[in-house]
């Protein structure tokens, strides 16, 4: 066999190894396709439903998410026919392209060998339930569409042409920053990349600026349409939603939940533990040669997979909620660099790969084997997700043309569930609290006869969100209790 025919064959069998993880990507996804859409996937649905239905999105429907997000959430619900379990297909989609991504990166600048490894890995813990990789949460969303702007770019390097390459990285990279303000490590990985290899080889450094001129246009192209349609729709709603309330209330620079922090820590020991460990080992087979390297004025390509996890945690830590899917940024740099360490395991290849892949697959099968109704409740702690589907139910049971619902104080996924668009703009509890005015508007809703909601799911107590006990005062004198579900009391105005 020539050996054009063995580079072949190699590329044959790097790409089923590709397709084995992508398709476990999907396969670890697909018992969870029968749990409740989380929180934060129906409040996006919701949010984009009423965006769709005439609602402004940051004054009707408020989320500190930019655009991109819930334009994606627009689309598919449209190409869905409004079907709301369909989310998770989208997340499966999402996962896929994260696997591809990774793998290709890998291949591109560390070989064959280790893209298979990696593609296998990052299959298997990005999927974690534990860590809500079954959801579409902007975490998983923004991070495939980060990791595919990364592949472009090292695809780019090696081109006699490289410009359009960078530039549609730079698009890619604007786009994973619309979808999740974390979104820029694989855009920062890329430009950290370039200014390395242009201030060790003076002979690189026009080729490096361009590229990295391509790659700043294509993100210009995406910021400018933000920015556009901030300007139509209100330009201080805007950056209060995507930069000033999350920087007053919950970022690394206030408000940082390290409690949360610690807690959700303990499953990510468990998913990305050994991972983490292997691609220590990975970062130490790449940085090793690096000083011979440098005395030679060159930089190896592999030096990229460390600054993607560098960038990768900044991200993390910038978040400030540290809530399970933000170690979802981490899956897929880690796996990555323990691409790398398992294609130097040799005869030790097997025990390291069961060591890395069975606390992921144990933990994932506990929370597998419960009944549907128990999927959320083992995989994130969330006892909201279930009730929400029975709230809804009961709701479009029991509801007239024209009534409405208001959940009390927060749990965004009921508004998705039953189809309803929100008549008070803020969905999560954090901003029912926290963001500005927003107990005088949820006051002046409830306490309002022409848009009081026909009925309210109570799901935290009113003082809780409304320490001035005004809410309390509304719902004693307007509203009576009809119902329970679970811990839900559903109440029902008064005429």
């Amino acid at each position: 066999m020539g050996h054009t025919a063995l580079m072949i064959a190699e590329r044959r069998q790097t790409w089923v190894w590709i397709g084995a993880g992508a398709l476990l990507s999907v396969l670890m996804r697909l018992r969870m396709f029968w749990s409740p859409v989380s929180v934060d996937e129906g409040g996006f649905l919701a949010i984009a439903r009423g965006w769709a239905h005439g609602q402004v999105l940051y004054r009707d429907v408020w989320v500190d998410r930019p655009q991109g997000l819930l334009v994606l959430f627009r689309a598919w619900d449209w190409l869905s026919g409004g079907s709301t379990a369909s989310i998770r297909i989208m997340a499966m989609l999402f996962g896929v392209v994260l696997v591809v991504s990774t793998a290709l990166v890998v291949r591109e600048v560390a070989g064959s060998n280790a893209a298979r490894w990696a593609a296998i890995i990052c299959g298997v813990v990005s999927a974690t339930p534990v860590l809500e990789g079954h959801s579409a949460n902007g975490e998983l969303i923004s991070g495939a569409v980060a990791a595919a702007g990364i592949a472009v770019a090292v695809h780019a390097a090696g081109r006699h042409r490289p410009l359009l390459w960078f530039f549609s990285a730079g698009l890619l990279g604007g786009l994973a920053l619309s979808l999740k303000q974390s979104g820029f490590d694989g855009l920062t990985a890329i430009l950290g990349w370039l200014v390395l290899r242009a201030a060790l080889r003076r002979s690189e450094r026009r080729r490096a600026l361009k590229s990295g001129v391509a790659m700043l246009a294509g993100l210009g192209v995406v910021i400018a349409i933000l920015m556009l349609h901030a300007a139509l729709t209100g330009w201080a709603r805007w950056w209060s939603a995507v930069a000033g309330y999350r920087l007053k209330t919950q970022s690394a620079f206030s408000g940082s939940d390290w409690a949360n922090l610690l807690d959700t820590g303990r499953f990510a020991v468990v998913t990305l533990g050994t991972t983490a460990i292997a691609a220590l080992v990975g970062a130490f087979i790449v940085v090793r040669p690096l000083r011979s390297h440098v005395r030679a004025r060159m930089l190896p390509a592999s030096v990229v997979l460390v600054l993607w996890v560098l960038t990768a945690t900044g991200a993390f830590l910038v978040g400030g909620g540290f809530w399970r899917h933000y170690w979802l940024l981490l899956a897929a740099p880690l796996s990555a660099l323990a691409g790398v360490a398992l294609s130097h395991a040799g005869r030790f290849k097997a025990i390291a790969v069961t060591a890395l892949l069975v606390p992921c697959l144990a933990i994932s099968g506990w929370v597998f084997v419960g009944s549907n109704a128990t999927l959320s409740v083992r995989a994130a702690a969330d006892r909201r997700s279930p009730l929400d589907e029975q709230v809804a139910r009961w709701f479009k049971a029991h509801r007239k043309p024209g009534e409405n619902l208001y959940v009390l104080c927060a749990s965004a996924a009921a508004y998705a569930d039953a189809h309803q668009d929100p008549g008070y703009p803020y969905l999560w509890f954090i901003e029912v609290r926290d963001a500005p005015n927003a107990q005088n508007m949820l006051v002046s809703y409830l306490g309002d006869p022409r848009l009081a909601p026909r009925y309210i799911a109570q799901y935290q107590r009113a003082s809780t969100c409304d320490p001035s006990g005004r809410v309390d005062a509304i719902l004693r004198q307007s509203y009576k209790r009809v119902t329970s579900i679970g811990y839900v009391v559903v109440y029902e105005r008064t005429p």
